[in-house]
C-alpha cells in the first residue's frame, strides 16, 4: 500500500473501486461514496433499468438520479498525491502490462509487475519491492558518515581559508599605515618612491587574496555539491514510498559516487604575507642615494616560485585534449582524448593540414596567448618522450626541425630518452639533473611574463623564456612502441 508524505493518506484509498484508477474528476453519492464522474455515469447507464440508480459500493438505491457535485477537496488530494515526491503515481505500473509495480527484478535491476514473470524475466532472481526497498535504504544509510565526514572536511577548509584572507587583508592593511606614517619626512621625491611602494604591497596583498579567494570558490563549490547530494540522500531516506524510492535509488546513487570521489583540495603552503622588507627599505631612504632608491622603488610582486604546484593547480589549472587532427599516424588517441599510446602500426587517420606526418607528436586542440595556465603530464607508462609546447604555426610535413618539438624557435620540449633527462629549445639539447624517476610532471605557461616553467615532483626543473604572446599549444611526443603518455585531469 503507497503511502504519501504530502497528502498524509494512503494512495490505494484514492482510487476509484470501478476503474482501479486514481479518482478522474471525483463525484460523491448521499451515501459517502465518491466514483470518477465518467465511471458512475457509465455504472448507471448499464443497469437494466434505467431509471435506478444505485451505488457500486454499498449497493444503497436512489429513486431520483442524484445531482453529483465534484468533490473538490478530493479531487486536491489526488493531484498532490500524483506529484508525491516527483513521481507520478500513475506511472508506478507496469508499462507493458498495466498493472501495479509489486517485483523488482535483481538480474535487470528494474522494476516490474507479476505478469512480466512470464516474459523477459522469466528464471531472474526476483524478490518482492518491499525487501529490495529495505536492502537499498541500508545502502543509502551506510553512506551517511562518509558524506558527513567529507562535509565537515570542507567546511574545515573554508574556514581555514576565511581565517588567511583576514590575517592577510590585515597584515596588508597595517603595513601601509605605518608607511604612510614615515612617509612626511621623506619630501617630495620620496613621497612619489612610497607611492610606488603601497601599490607593490596592496599588489601583492590582492594576488594573494585573490589566490585564497579561487581556492574559497573551489571549496564552496564542492560544499554546495555536497549539500545538495545531502538534501538529496535525506530526501530519499525519508521517502516511505516503496515503488517511489527504488525509481529514484539510482538518481542518488549517481550523486553519492560523484561526490565520493572528491579530491580533497591540497592547502597552499603559504603563509602572511611579509612586508618587513618594504618598511626597512623606506626607513632607509633618507640615508640612501638617489641610484640606490631607484633600485628599491621597482614594485614586489607575488612571484611564481611562492606557489607550490597545489595553488597552481586550484588557480590556473587546465586539463587540456588531445587534437586527433594533428596525431601522427602512429598514435593513437583515447576516447576521452586524454591519452596518447605510441602504435605499431597505422591508425587510420584521415588526411589533415595540420597532421604531423613524419615526427611522432600530437598537440592539444586549446591554446593559450594570454594569462597562465599549468596542466600536468602522467608518463608512467612512458620511458621515453617528449613533452612541451610550441606556437600554433610550427610545422607539420616532412622531417625537417621545423616540425620537430624542441628543435627550432617556435617550440619548447622537457625530453625523457635514455634514461636521461633533457631541455630541449631551437635545437639546443640541455642535461638536465632530475632526483628520482618522477611519474608527473607539470608544466606552467605564463604569457604576459614569456615563461614556460617545468616542474618535476614538486621541483622546478627548468624555466623556458620567450615571446608567448602567439597561440601556444600543448605538446606531446611518444616515442616508443606501447608507451602511454596522459594528460591529469584536475
Amino acid at each position: 500500500m503507497a503511502f504519501s508524505l504530502m497528502t498524509g493518506v494512503c494512495a490505494d484509498e484514492l482510487q476509484c473501486i470501478v476503474c482501479l484508477e486514481l479518482y478522474e474528476e471525483p463525484i460523491t453519492l448521499p451515501c459517502g461514496h465518491s466514483f470518477c464522474k465518467v465511471c458512475i455515469e457509465q455504472h448507471w447507464e448499464s443497469r437494466e433499468e434505467a431509471t435506478v440508480c444505485d451505488c457500486p459500493n454499498c449497493r444503497e438505491v436512489f429513486p431520483i438520479k442524484p445531482e453529483c457535485q465534484k468533490n473538490v477537496a478530493l479531487a486536491k488530494l489526488v493531484e498532490k498525491t500524483k506529484l508525491v515526491p516527483g513521481v507520478n503515481v500513475e506511472e508506478r505500473r507496469c508499462t507493458e502490462h498495466g498493472k501495479p509495480i509489486q517485483l523488482f527484478c535483481k538480474d535487470d535491476e528494474s522494476l516490474m509487475c507479476v505478469m512480466c514473470l512470464d516474459g523477459q524475466h522469466k528464471n531472474h532472481e526476483v524478490v518482492p519491492v518491499e525487501i529490495v526497498h529495505d536492502e537499498f535504504k541500508g545502502v543509502l544509510a551506510a553512506k551517511c558518515p562518509e558524506l558527513s565526514k567529507a562535509k565537515q572536511h570542507l567546511e574545515s577548509q573554508l574556514h581555514q581559508l576565511k581565517r588567511e584572507v583576514e590575517q592577510t587583508r590585515d597584515s596588508g592593511k597595517e603595513t601601509v599605515d605605518r608607511m604612510e606614517e614615515k612617509r612626511l619626512a621623506l619630501y617630495q621625491y620620496v613621497d612619489k618612491s612610497v607611492d610606488l611602494m603601497k601599490s607593490g604591497v596592496i599588489k601583492r596583498q590582492n594576488e594573494k587574496i585573490c589566490l585564497l579567494q579561487k581556492q574559497m570558490d573551489k571549496v564552496k563549490e564542492q560544499l554546495n555539491s555536497f549539500h545538495e547530494t545531502n538534501f538529496t540522500l535525506k530526501a530519499a531516506l525519508q521517502d516511505l514510498v516503496t515503488v517511489s524510492f527504488l525509481q529514484g535509488y539510482k538518481d542518488v546513487i549517481k550523486r553519492l559516487e560523484s561526490v565520493s570521489h572528491f579530491q580533497s583540495l591540497k592547502m597552499a603552503q603559504t603563509t602572511v604575507l611579509d612586508f618587513s622588507k618594504e618598511e626597512k627599505n623606506l626607513g632607509s631612504f633618507i640615508e640612501l642615494n638617489e641610484n640606490f632608491l631607484k633600485n628599491i622603488m621597482k614594485p614586489v610582486e607575488l612571484q611564481m616560485s611562492d606557489l607550490d604546484q597545489s595553488s597552481l593547480r586550484s588557480l590556473y589549472g587546465r586539463t587540456p585534449s588531445l587534437d586527433p587532427n594533428s596525431a601522427h599516424p602512429l598514435i593513437k588517441i583515447s576516447q576521452d582524448l586524454r591519452t596518447a599510446t605510441r602504435t605499431e602500426t597505422h591508425n587510420h587517420h584521415p588526411e589533415h593540414p595540420d597532421r604531423f606526418d613524419f615526427w611522432l607528436q600530437v598537440l592539444s586542440s586549446e591554446s593559450f596567448s594570454s594569462g597562465r595556465h599549468y596542466w600536468e603530464v602522467d608518463v608512467r607508462s612512458s620511458s621515453s618522450w617528449g613533452i612541451g609546447s610550441c606556437l600554433n604555426s610550427m610545422g607539420r610535413k616532412g622531417e625537417g626541425k621545423e616540425c620537430r618539438l624542441g628543435e627550432n624557435p617556435e617550440s619548447w620540449c622537457l625530453q625523457k630518452y635514455q634514461n636521461k633527462y633533457y631541455t630541449r629549445h631551437n635545437n639546443r639539447r640541455t642535461l638536465l639533473s632530475v632526483p628520482g624517476d618522477p611519474e608527473r610532471f607539470g608544466f606552467l605557461l605564463d604569457c604576459e611574463e614569456g615563461e614556460f616553467t617545468c616542474f618535476g615532483d614538486s621541483r622546478v626543473l627548468h624555466v623556458f623564456r620567450g615571446n608567448f604572446l602567439d597561440p601556444v599549444k600543448p605538446a606531446i611526443s611518444v616515442y616508443d612502441d606501447g608507451d602511454s603518455v596522459r594528460f591529469c585531469s584536475f
